[in-house]
């Protein structure tokens, strides 16, 4: 993300929790979220904010956001059969537990005929 789309983004934050949107606050969020496109990070904002109201959003934020999203993606898409009824695997491996591997969300990437 540039400066610019970071500016957009935090001004489009501010609709919400009335934040200073500064030059400088927008260099830092840009310096912070470098391969996250405006778009997404719009999204990924959406999202948090649906599921936390309540919490003055962080870049930091974004970034779990996309790893929660990444493992329900998983969770639904594979590279493993469905968990058992009740279970959810991917969504509980999203804080980088190095027992899960080191991908992103935290999940171990496998491909189809690495899989074991």
């Amino acid at each position: 993300m540039n400066q610019q789309d970071a500016f957009k983004l935090l001004a489009r934050a501010s609709a919400i929790d009335n934040r200073k949107v500064t030059e400088l606050a927008a260099a830092v969020w840009a310096d912070t979220l470098p391969d996250m496109p405006y778009e997404e990070a719009a999204g990924l904002m959406d999202e948090f904010r649906r599921e936390n109201p309540d919490t003055y959003l962080a870049p930091g934020h974004l970034v779990k956001q996309k790893r929660i999203r990444i493992a329900r993606s998983r969770e639904l898409n594979g590279p493993h059969p469905a968990p058992p009824r009740g279970k959810r695997w991917a969504v509980d491996a999203i804080e980088n537990d190095p027992q899960f591997g080191n991908g992103p969300g935290g999940v171990l990437v496998v491909g189809n005929d690495d899989a074991s």
